[in-house]
Parts: structure tokens; C-alpha cells; sequence
């Protein structure tokens, strides 16, 4: 009887383990897809800025203040941009200077976009076991 109450123990301790486990990789999936969305929001940015700059000074557009909604504006310099640097500190920047700053951006995010889905194979890797030893214990 106590063998039974063992391998009922155990078994409970290894479904909790899995759960914990997909809850990280849960977790995990949810920063990828973050960071990817990041890098996509930089990668059109750059093409935004490209845009811009090719943009004649005093040439009216269409600025998106939220999603589907527009100002016009008129375009009154286009190779300087105020660029926020952290901690509420705007600067001027040309636009290659911002778009290098985009560029440093998006190798960082790259590199933890890496580092993600090295954790995340990791966690895999530990539930796929977790898994095998719970279907031998259940058989």
C-alpha cells in the first residue's frame, strides 16, 4: 500500500512539474512574440523614416495619432528629428543617426529574441521528459 501512495505521490509531482513547465513556456511564447512585434515596429519605422526624408519641407501629410485616426501636418524640416533617449530626454537627431540607433535596436532585440528560444528549446527538452516519465508511470 505504501508503494501505491509513493507512486501516487510521484506521479503527482511529475504533472505539476509539466504544468509548471508549459506555463513557462507560455510565458516564453508570450516574449517572443513581443520582441518580434518590436522588431516589426522598427523595421517600419526605418521604412517611415526613409519616407520622410525623401518627404519635400512644407509638403502636407497625413499624421496617425492612434489606429485609423489622422492629422495633417506639414513637413517643415526633414533631415532632423527629436528623438526621445530615455528618461524624458529629447535630443536632435539626423535621420541616419536615428535610423543607426533603430539599427542597434533591432540587434539587441535579435540577440534576446535568441536568447528566448535557447530558454524556451531548454524548457521543451525538460517537459518532453517530464511527459515520457508520466506516460511510464501511468502505464
Amino acid at each position: 500500500m505504501a508503494k501505491k501512495e509513493e507512486n501516487a505521490q510521484e506521479l503527482q509531482q511529475k504533472y505539476m512539474q509539466l504544468q509548471m513547465f508549459n506555463q513557462q513556456l507560455q510565458q516564453f511564447q508570450q516574449q517572443l512574440e513581443a520582441v518580434q512585434n518590436q522588431m516589426v515596429e522598427i523595421q517600419t519605422i526605418l521604412l517611415a523614416l526613409d519616407d520622410i526624408a525623401k518627404t519635400e519641407v512644407g509638403k502636407e501629410i497625413l499624421v496617425p495619432l492612434s489606429s485609423g485616426i489622422f492629422v495633417k501636418a506639414e513637413i517643415k524640416e526633414n533631415k532632423k528629428l527629436n528623438v526621445n533617449v530615455g528618461s524624458n530626454t529629447v535630443v536632435e537627431k539626423s535621420v541616419q543617426e536615428t535610423k543607426a540607433l533603430l539599427d542597434r535596436q533591432i540587434i539587441e532585440l535579435n540577440k534576446l529574441n535568441e536568447d528566448l528560444i535557447g530558454q524556451y528549446t531548454k524548457i521543451a527538452g525538460e517537459a518532453e521528459k517530464v511527459q515520457a516519465e508520466l506516460q511510464k508511470m501511468s502505464a
